[in-house]
Formats: C-alpha cells, sequence, structure tokens
C-alpha cells in the first residue's frame, strides 16, 4: 500500500484582504440568511423537548423535595415518605435523558450544522469563514457556553445576548455575539442553497470562480480593406466552406492627365492591370507583379473609382430570383433586438393555425408559451449555430441549479422534442409516476401532462 500525504494548502475562498468573509461571496453562492423568526421557532422546539425531558423530575420529585425541605428535619421527612427510590429514580432520569440531548445537541451541531429545531424549521448553521461545517468546541461548545453565560444575569442577560445582538451585526447576516464567539452563521435552506449538499456547493463554487460573462470576441474580417496595402490585396471571388478564396489584385497604375489640364477619371486598377483577353487566354501581362483571376477580368473591365474613393468588390454571381410559389401561410415576425453582448437572434417562426397550443407551467406558477419553431430555457441561454427561429427564456434560479443554455423545446411537425443542451445536472421526464433520463444531446417526444426536471426546477407541460 503506498500512502501519499498531501501537503498543498488549502486556500479559503471568500475572504477579503484582511482575512475577513465577505457577504457577497456567500450571497454568489446562493446561501440565505436564516430568518430571525424561524431560529425563533427552532429555539422553542428545543427548549420545549427540554422541559419533557424535565417532566419526572417537575411532576414527582420536586414536590417531595419542597415538602421536605419545609419539614424541620428534611432528612427524616425523605425518610419517612416512603417513594425515597421514586424520587431518585425521576431525578436520575430527568438528568440522564437532558445530558444526553444536550450532547446530541452539541454533536449535531458541531458535525452537521444542526440541531433537532433547526432540522425541523429548514436552517442550517456554518463556520462564517469557511462555509463548512463550524466545528464541535468553537462553533458548538463556545457558543453555547456564551448563551449559558448569558443566564447569570436572570432577564436582562438573555434578551442582550440572544434578542438584541443579531441587531448589532455590522454585516447584516443577523450574528449574534454567540455566533461572533464560535465564528458560526445560520443560513436558510428552504430558500437557498444548502451547503451540506456536497454535489451543489461544489458547482456553486466553481461558477462563482468563473466568469460568467459572455464575452465573445470578434473574428476578424474576411472582406478586402478599404484602405490597399502596400502590397497586393485580395479580390473575393469564390467561396468555400473553410472561407474566402481570393484573388490577387494587381496595383495601380499611376492616374493619366488629359490634355489642358482636365483631370481624367483614373482607370480601375483591375481593368489597367490586366488585358480580358490576355487573361482568358491564360497570358499575364507584360509588366504585372500578378496575375488576376479570369473570373474577374469581365467584371472589372469598367473604369473603377478615382483616387481616395474605398474600393468596392465587383458582383460576382447574379442576383438569384426569388422562387415563384403560392405565399407562406403567415409572415415571419421581425427579428428581436439582440442584448448587449451577444449576437442577434433570428425571429421565431410563427406556427401554423392547426398547431396545438403548447405551455410550460414551471413550479413558480409562471406560464411560459412555446412560439414558432421553439424555446432555449436556461438562466441565460445564448443560440448555437443552427438554432435560428428559437425564443430564448431565461429562468430565474437562485440555487444555480439550471445551467446557462439547459434544454431546448422544439417543435417538430406535429410533435413537441426535448432536447437536454449537455446541462450540468441534467434534465429528466416524469411521465405517469416513472422518472426517465433525458440524454444530452438526443430528443424526447414529450406529451401533455409530462413534467420536466431542470435541475432542481420543475415545470408541466400542456398541449392544446
Amino acid at each position: 500500500m503506498i500512502w501519499e500525504i498531501d501537503d498543498s494548502t488549502h486556500t479559503v475562498e471568500g475572504l477579503d484582504g484582511r482575512g475577513r468573509p465577505r457577504p457577497e461571496y456567500a450571497a454568489s453562492l446562493g446561501l440565505r440568511m436564516a430568518p430571525f423568526g424561524r431560529r425563533v421557532l427552532a429555539t422553542s422546539i428545543e427548549l420545549g423537548i427540554l422541559v419533557v425531558l424535565q417532566l419526572p423530575l417537575l411532576l414527582v420529585s420536586l414536590p417531595v423535595l419542597l415538602a421536605a425541605a419545609a419539614s424541620a428535619d428534611p432528612a427524616a421527612a425523605l425518610t419517612e415518605a416512603g417513594n425515597l427510590g421514586l424520587v431518585i429514580a425521576c431525578t436520575a432520569a430527568s438528568s440522564a435523558l437532558t445530558t444526553a440531548f444536550v450532547v446530541l445537541q452539541l454533536i449535531l451541531h458541531g458535525r452537521k450544522g444542526t440541531t433537532v429545531g433547526k432540522a425541523a424549521t429548514g436552517i442550517r448553521s456554518v463556520n462564517v469563514r469557511t462555509l463548512e461545517r463550524p466545528g464541535f468546541w468553537r462553533g458548538a461548545v463556545v457558543r453555547y457556553l456564551v448563551l449559558g453565560a448569558s443566564f447569570l444575569v436572570p432577564l436582562v442577560g438573555p434578551v442582550l445576548v440572544i434578542a438584541c445582538s443579531p441587531l448589532f451585526d455590522p454585516e447584516r447576516r443577523g450574528r449574534g455575539w454567540a455566533d461572533m464567539a464560535g465564528a458560526t452563521w445560520f443560513v436558510d435552506v428552504r430558500k437557498g442553497l444548502n451547503p451540506y449538499d456536497v454535489k451543489r456547493m461544489r458547482i456553486a463554487r466553481k461558477t462563482a470562480a468563473t466568469d460568467l460573462a459572455d464575452e465573445r470576441s470578434e473574428l476578424p474580417s474576411l472582406a478586402t480593406s478599404a484602405v490597399a496595402p502596400a502590397s497586393g490585396a485580395y479580390i473575393p471571388v469564390t467561396r468555400s466552406s473553410g472561407g474566402v478564396v481570393g484573388a490577387p489584385r494587381g496595383e495601380a497604375q499611376p492616374a493619366s492627365t488629359a490634355p489642358g489640364g482636365a483631370g481624367a477619371a483614373a482607370v480601375a486598377p483591375s481593368a489597367a492591370a490586366v488585358d480580358p483577353g490576355a487573361a482568358g487566354a491564360g497570358a499575364p501581362a507584360p509588366g504585372n507583379r500578378a496575375s488576376v483571376h479570369p473570373a474577374v477580368a469581365s467584371s472589372t473591365a469598367a473604369a473603377g473609382p478615382g483616387p481616395g474613393i474605398p474600393w468596392t468588390p465587383p458582383r460576382l454571381l447574379p442576383d438569384a430570383a426569388p422562387p415563384a410559389g403560392p405565399p407562406l401561410p403567415a409572415a415571419a415576425r421581425p427579428a428581436a433586438p439582440a442584448r448587449p453582448g451577444q449576437p442577434p437572434v433570428a425571429a421565431p417562426l410563427v406556427a401554423d393555425a392547426s398547431s396545438p397550443a403548447v405551455v410550460l407551467e414551471l413550479d413558480t406558477g409562471a406560464r411560459i408559451a412555446l412560439p414558432g419553431a421553439g424555446i432555449l430555457i436556461g438562466r441565460d441561454p445564448s443560440p448555437a449555430p443552427g438554432d435560428n427561429g428559437l425564443t430564448l427564456v431565461p429562468i430565474e434560479d437562485p440555487t444555480k441549479s439550471i445551467s446557462k443554455t439547459h434544454l431546448a423545446l422544439l417543435r417538430t411537425g406535429g410533435a413537441i422534442i426535448a432536447v437536454d443542451r449537455a446541462s450540468t445536472n441534467g434534465s429528466a421526464l416524469i411521465r405517469d409516476g416513472a422518472e426517465h433520463s433525458l440524454p444530452p444531446g438526443q430528443g424526447v417526444t414529450v406529451r401533455s401532462g409530462d413534467t420536466l426536471l431542470l435541475g432542481d426546477r420543475r415545470a408541466l407541460i400542456r398541449i392544446g
């Protein structure tokens, strides 16, 4: 067996230059502060359990002890009562149960960030710096010692330490003095990210560490520059799948001046450089540094623009006549304006009148209609090549379980097709109570009444 020692330094993310936690980093992960009302409810539940565990002592032992204390000889009174064994048993039971409950609370809080009351109310505790489990000694023992010490000053201590100190938190995260001493922070796992969900927490950290801005670098233009370079330029004469194939353009001849001082029109560079007849025969004209492609010889025979005017490429192919045929059943809508930083998206096609209406009902109650050719769903969807006609539908997801471009819902003929776009957390389809995963990139036909699972979100499909 080979033992490996990990001597790498553990880097704590989300700290400022002074090593203090940044609240905005926790917010970017999707963590939310636990509401004060639910924290009070969690504490009330735990205090109620403690009272129940103390019932044997309160109902059996305490009355006997109070009666013995009021007598002249307490020891003789306990002996004569006849139920001394029951008193001892009830006292021992309450003490043992209470001790076990408190120790269990400390262990759960230190290692899992939860207690009985917090688990019932959807609250978890984390270390405020690492956003991981708070730890047994500082996160649990030290915090509970501070809370217990507040009861040394009756009424004023608990009110000041437990009720009022969270209001003095400079970071506005509801952390009281006990939380400051234990370096803990209580988060809401019902409306925010659960920090003990290892997979989703890892995804959230990677997402926060990655620049999510869509920065698309502009590709260099393949068209001929308006300003002629010193060397021979290229005139696009034909196209291929790999780009534009150019033909070398000859250098411009010096402009000739008409007698009498009148400036005559300059000869076009392509016309001056090539004789159409010679180009057709395949022999270059004498004195030319580069021969012009034969396909451009006839189209460049006319005089070009004068000096200082940008050169306009010749028309290479005739304009195609529109095909004759019956008019389309419905006109296409104009293209929607593109958002900043994104390429323009073609307008979605308008469905035929015979196409059934398709509506997605999200778990939030929002309804999304399926227009034209279909929609792209995600936190910030962006079209891929070939997605012309699809409408972009962003969905708010604080937990970031939905990918930026998660799923496409397409209208193909009379069928509705769902295609997972290689999302991080995947997609699934629930039909007749059975869940089926959607393979990335493969279309699956959906029916009315099916439910789509998009990360942690759900969408019910209604057709017709």
